[in-house]
């Protein structure tokens, strides 16, 4: 499945989906939403989360999982508050 195939809906049940490069999702309430996601990061593959409701985009795991350690490394050094 991908981007394109999702229909927009109003929250709490819109689609969310994973953002490259960092820990957030994009929630898709409408159309341009869901046009200025695939305009920025292309119409990728997405694959359901079951445990997390959510929709997964396997090309983007390896930034963020890059982000992740950055993420805690910050947090290690710094703390998280």
């Amino acid at each position: 499945m991908r981007v394109s195939d999702l229909q927009p809906a109003a929250y709490p049940q819109s689609p969310s989906v994973e953002l490259p490069n960092q820990d957030a999702h994009r929630l898709f309430t409408n159309d341009f939403n869901k046009q200025s996601f695939i305009e920025a990061h292309g119409d990728v593959e997405i694959v359901w989360n079951e445990r997390y409701k959510f929709w997964a985009v396997p090309t983007f795991a390896e930034g963020r999982k890059e982000y992740g350690k950055l993420k805690q490394a910050h947090c290690d050094q710094f703390g998280s508050n």
